[in-house]
Formats: structure tokens, sequence, C-alpha cells
């Protein structure tokens, strides 16, 4: 799923010169020279070198300015006052003003006319000057102040953002969760703290262990924001023609499967609509393949995790480059155009999830008490086999869905930690809780679906050891869908049963399914979209034979590199490898 930040407003004090105690000259002040010439504007003599004569000229000077301007008196208005005083100063070194005329006859006595080194008294045209310039000065240091201020405030909005990439937008839930002194499983100090615990390989001094491992880390023990405040959050928009609107970034969860990961890379870093492929490493006893750490994509991170658990799946640690994010497992490969029409689909609907997996919970009526007669209606797990029979689905697994960015920190920061630790002691039912938590975001509507083709156009890796499985494997999940649902109110509110398959239609797919031809090519910001649009249109005029036909072509290139590695199932490379028999 940041850095927390303080959301503190932003002041800007614009200090102009002279704004210091005591910088303004008082009239009754004699002025010094300026720029090595004196003050008054000659070259000494006379009787201009009088300092009382310097003295009652500025004197003089004051008052017609205040007069003619109306300013405030010395000392309740300190911002203007060196101008005034510049002004004063001007006056005396060169003469006279613009109202002056800038003459020396201008200052000549009127009472003897013009004479050779004397001055007369200033008129009222001399205080016309000063206040003009005043008044300047006034509206540049507004001009001044008024530009910065704009300034901030662009610079302000254009780095709040949540993956700190300068996307305006509403805080994140990690910043969120920040602001409140908690650090986000995503910032810098985060993981530097991460790093200084480490005792030893994926040891850490402050986490909770099981059989040694870390499983749970101690600043996930309690939920750093509620339920309430997560469905107050919003969801980062989604800019027009942005790449958020054209790419996404896989996250691959694995465990120690180095070869399905490395055909997974191989295949989907081909993809043009995968900016990244983040793949999430939690096995502190191994290093990751170094074909992975050194993909010649330059697509793939390697997001070392310090915690063995299935919730660091959606713990960011990398801030991804766009906010569409496709959760995979590391045994899943789909072709590029059937990914892209999935990506399509969440970006017209980014606050749902889009997944290729549906499932649903089922209600059967259980004893509370052996031999007493008291009942209780129990939420339990149906399997691919029920989710058909009945064509109604509630829940996607995010082994392979889209999601939006913020999604991923609301579950680290908010999901109810009962739900939250059950996962991390269990390694299992991630998927349920995430699937359930953005149902309950979203007023209790199941997970969209891709289209019905993309759904089925899957291919297997194959492997010895499966992760999932094992005699108590269905009461987990029983357990993990009734407790979840609780404790995210989905029993009370309910959850909406969605309609899987639509009498077989090639394209449409689980609830509000998406008809290509109401969508326009122009509106999906990318000409690799608007062809794949123009394609399944096209596509949609065409009879089921040539459907199908398009379909396993792709299918096929999708497995090419899998296959010849005997790695799907049923197929001669994979009898050849493995000895089976078919």
């Amino acid at each position: 799923m940041a850095a927390s930040s303080d959301d503190g407003g932003d002041f800007v004090t614009v200090h102009l010169p002279g704004d210091e105690e005591g910088a303004f000259p008082r009239p009754d002040v004699p002025v010094g020279s300026v720029g090595g010439r004196d003050a008054r504007g000659g070259d000494g003599g006379d009787d201009d070198d009088d300092p009382r004569r310097s003295s009652s000229l500025l004197r003089s000077l004051w008052t017609e300015a205040a007069s003619t301007t109306d300013l405030p008196s010395p000392g309740s208005d300190r911002r203007l006052h060196h101008r005034r005083g510049a002004a004063s100063s001007a006056a005396s070194s060169y003469g006279g003003g613009e109202g002056g005329g800038g003459s020396r006859d201008a200052l000549s006595s009127p009472s003897k006319g013009p004479s050779k080194g004397r001055r007369r008294p200033r008129g009222p045209g001399r205080g016309a000057g000063v206040a003009k310039r005043v008044w300047l000065a006034a509206f540049a240091a507004l001009g001044a102040a008024l530009l910065i201020s704009i300034h901030v405030f662009l610079y302000r909005v254009a780095t709040k953002s949540d993956g700190g990439g300068g996307r305006a937008g509403p805080e994140s839930p990690q910043k969120a969760a920040g602001r409140s002194g908690v650090r986000g499983p995503g910032s810098k100090q985060a993981r530097a703290r991460q790093r200084e615990e480490r005792t030893g390989a994926g040891g850490t001094k402050n986490a909770v262990l099981k059989d040694g491992v870390p499983i749970l880390g101690v600043e996930d023990l309690e939920a750093r924001m509620t339920m309430a405040e997560a469905r107050a959050h919003e969801l980062a928009p989604i800019a027009h023609h942005s790449i958020d609107t054209s790419r996404y970034t896989i996250r691959i969860n694995t465990w120690r499967r180095n070869e399905q990961l490395l055909l997974s890379l191989n295949h989907h870093a081909k993809c043009p609509g995968v900016a990244e492929i983040q793949v999430v490493w939690c096995d502190g006893a191994n290093d990751p393949p170094r074909e992975a750490t050194h993909h010649p994509s330059g697509k793939v991170k390697v997001e070392r995790h310090e915690i063995n658990s299935l919730n660091e799946r959606f713990k960011v640690l990398i801030d991804p480059p766009t906010l569409g994010i496709l959760s995979l497992d590391d045994d899943v490969l789909r072709p590029c155009a059937a990914l892209d029409a999935g990506f399509v689909r969440w970006t017209r609907h980014p606050d749902r999830m889009v997944g290729f997996d549906a499932r649903r919970h089922v209600e059967e009526t259980v004893a509370v008490e052996e031999g007493l007669g008291r009942e209780r209606r129990m939420w339990k797990y149906g399997y691919m086999s029920t989710t058909e029979k009945t064509n109604r689905y509630t829940l996607s697994l995010p082994r392979a869905a889209f999601l939006h960015r913020d999604y991923l920190d609301v579950y680290t920061v908010a999901l109810p930690r009962s739900a939250y630790a059950y996962v991390a002691e269990n390694l299992e039912c991630e998927d349920i809780a995430m699937s359930f938590l953005v149902s309950s975001l979203t007023d209790g509507k199941p997970p969209l679906l891709a289209d019905h083709w993309a759904v089925k156009s899957m291919v297997k890796l194959y492997s010895e050891k499966r992760i999932s499985g094992g005699s108590g494997h269905k009461s987990a999940r029983d357990k993990c869908v009734d407790d979840f649902a609780q404790v995210l109110g989905l029993k009370k509110s309910g959850l909406q049963k969605g309609v899987l398959s639509h009498n077989g239609h090639f394209f449409w797919y689980g609830d509000r399914p998406e008809d290509w031809d109401d969508v326009d090519p122009e509106e999906v910001g990318d000409e690799r979209l608007e062809d794949l649009v123009e394609e399944l249109r096209d596509l949609g005029k065409k009879g089921e034979d040539k459907q199908r036909a398009w379909l396993g072509k792709m299918m096929a290139e999708t497995m090419v590199e899998a296959r010849k590695a005997g790695m799907i199932e049923k197929t001669k490379e994979w009898k050849e490898r493995w000895g089976a028999k078919g």
C-alpha cells in the first residue's frame, strides 16, 4: 500500500528591505551619503552643508508626503516605511522628483527668483511624486506576495499525492494513518526501522513468531484506520489520458517456485500494458533468483519482506507507478489481450474489484450446541463447481484480479485485526479477506468479472507441490467466510449475488457485463486499447467457431515457453519430463 505527511498550512511571510526595527529614517535624523555622493545630490559647499537645513527639509518632506497620501504615521505600518525613506533620500540627492520636474531651479525660493546655490521651498508637486512612488511600491509588494502565494498553492496541489509521484488526489490511507503518528508500511522510516531490527535471516526483534519465523509485525497488531474511516476514504482519481488509463502494475505472490515465477515474469513482461512487475518475496531463508533481480525486460522489481505471511502480498513496500494493480499468483498465465480487456473494464469501474476467478458463499443452518436445539445460519465457502451449478457468485480470488492501489493500503491498515491475524497464523484466506473487504466498502456489491473468454483463457503452470489443499483446507475456508463476513458487517448489511454466466455468452460474464459496442474506443485513452476495443467489436459479429479459434490461438502463443519446459500439464512435453501417463 506511504510516508506520513503533515497537513499543516503553509504560510509565506514576505519581508521587504528595511522591515527591521528602526530601518526607516525619521524626519528629524540627518540622512547620510548615498553611493559615494552627498545625500543631497551635490558636491558639497554653499549653505547646503548645514545639517540643520537637511533636517528641516526632511521634516518638511515628511509632512507633505503624509498629508498628500494619507499614509499612517510612522510605526503603524512598517512594511512601506523603507519605501518612503528611499523616496525622501532620492529627493534630497537629485534636487527634485517627478512633480518638481527634476530641476535644481524648482527648489529655489519663489520670493527671490532663480538664484544659483539657493533652494526654493518644495511645493505640493514634490509630495505628489513621493506619493506616487509609495503607491507603486505598495502595489509591487502586494503583487509579489500574490505571486508567491499562487506558486505555493500550486506546489501544494501538485505534491499532494498518494504515491508521491505528483498525482493530485485524496489523501491515501497510509497518509491518513500517518497523520495520527503511525508510519505507513511503505514509508522510508518503516523500511529503515525493519532493517535496523533484523536479527538474522528472516527474523526481526519486534514481530510475532511462529516456529521461529516472523508472521506478524508489531506495527500490524492494531488497526490504524477504522472501517468507518475506510468507508469514508475517497479513492485517488484516475486522470484521463494518463498512465493510469493505459498501463498497470503486476504484483506477483510467490513462494519457492522459482521456475513458475520466471516463466510468469518472461510472459507478462512482454505485455505492453504492464508498466512494472513487483515480486513479493517473503522467503527470508533464500534469495530470489538472479534472473528475477536482473530481468532483461527492466520491468521487474523484487520487493523483499521481513514477514512471512500472505498478508504481505497486499503490503506495498515499493510504490507502484500506477493506480491499477493486477494481483497474480506465480503459476497463472493469461494472454496479454485478456489482461488488457480486464484492465479496460477496471478503468471504467475503478472502485470495484475486477477478477478472473469467481466463487460464492453458501448459507447453511448448523447446530450451535448439540442436543439443545439451538441453530444458526453459517456462511461457508463454495468451490467453482458450486458456483457454476447455481450460476451465482459473491466473491473473486485475487490470484488474478485488478484492484485500486488504495485498497491494498486499506487492507493493511483497516482490515479487522481478527481477520488479519487469522491469515498470518494460518497462511490461509487472504483472497477471501480482500474480496469481502472491497464488497464491504462498496455497499455489499460483488466483484466484477472479466469477459467470459478472458476468464477461460487461463494457462495453469504445473506444480508438484500445491500450496492449497489438504484435509483441513475446506473447513479452514468455511471458517474464514463465516468469520470475515461477520466482522466486516456483510452478514448484517448483505452481500449481493451476481449472475455468473449469461447463457454461455462469449463475452458477458458476471455482474454488469461489458458490452463492447457501448464502449467508445477514443475514450479508453490509449491506441493499443483502442485497437483492442475495435477487435472485440468485430469479434462479436463473428460466429462461435471463429471466436473459439481466435481464443485458442492466443492461448497457444501464451504457453509456448512453458510448454517447451514441460510445465503445461497433460501435454506431450509434460509427460516426457515428469514421466506421467495421460
